[in-house]
C-alpha cells in the first residue's frame, strides 16, 4: 500500500538530486575555468545545446516509436502530432540559440555544425556509457554465474538448541 505522500515524497528527492548535480556540475566547471585550468569551458552553452539536442532527439524517437507501434490504449494521430511537433519546435529553438549566437566554442557557428557536432559528442558519450555499463555488468555475471560456495555453517544451526546438527 502506497500513499500519495510517499510518490511526492520520492519526486521530490529525485528532483533534489538531480538538481543538485546540475548544480555541482556548473560550479565545477566554473571552478576549473576560475582557476585557469581549462580554457573557457563554457558549461552553460554546452548544457543547453546538450538539454535542446536530446529533447529533439528524444521527440523524434517518439514519433517513430508511435508511428512504428500503434496499440490499443494508443491514440495514434494526436500522440504522432504532438511528438513531431515538440521535435519541431525543440529545432526551432535550437536555431534560434544559434542565430543568437550562444555557440560552443571551437565549432563552426552555422547551425547544422553546431548541432551535428553536439549530436556526435553526445552519441560518444552515451555510447561509452552504456559500453561501459555493458562490460561492468558482464564481468560481475561472468564472476558469479557458475560460482559455488560452501553452505553457511550459522544455516545449520537450530534456533532453539543454537548447537550444529552435524555434531
Amino acid at each position: 500500500m502506497t500513499q500519495d505522500g510517499d510518490v511526492v515524497r520520492d519526486w521530490r528527492t529525485l528532483t533534489l538530486v538531480v538538481l543538485t548535480l546540475t548544480v555541482l556540475i556548473f560550479i565545477a566547471n566554473i571552478h576549473l575555468e576560475v582557476r585557469g585550468e581549462v580554457g573557457d569551458v563554457d558549461i552553460l552553452s554546452r548544457f543547453t545545446h546538450s538539454v535542446i539536442i536530446s529533447f529533439i532527439f528524444v521527440n523524434s524517437a517518439l514519433f517513430l516509436i508511435t508511428l512504428a507501434l500503434s496499440h490499443k490504449h494508443a491514440k495514434l494521430v494526436e500522440q504522432a502530432l504532438g511528438t513531431f511537433l515538440a521535435a519541431v519546435v525543440g529545432a526551432l529553438l535550437y536555431g534560434l540559440l544559434v542565430d543568437s549566437g550562444m555557440t560552443v566554442a571551437g565549432v563552426a557557428t552555422d547551425v547544422w555544425s553546431q548541432f551535428s557536432i553536439g549530436a556526435i559528442r553526445m552519441m560518444t558519450a552515451d555510447f561509452a556509457i552504456l559500453l561501459s555499463l555493458g562490460t561492468s555488468f558482464g564481468i560481475l555475471l561472468t564472476l558469479v554465474t557458475g560460482r559455488e560456495s560452501p553452505s553457511d555453517p550459522l544455516l545449520e544451526l537450530e534456533t532453539t538448541s543454537f548447537e550444529n546438527e552435524e555434531e
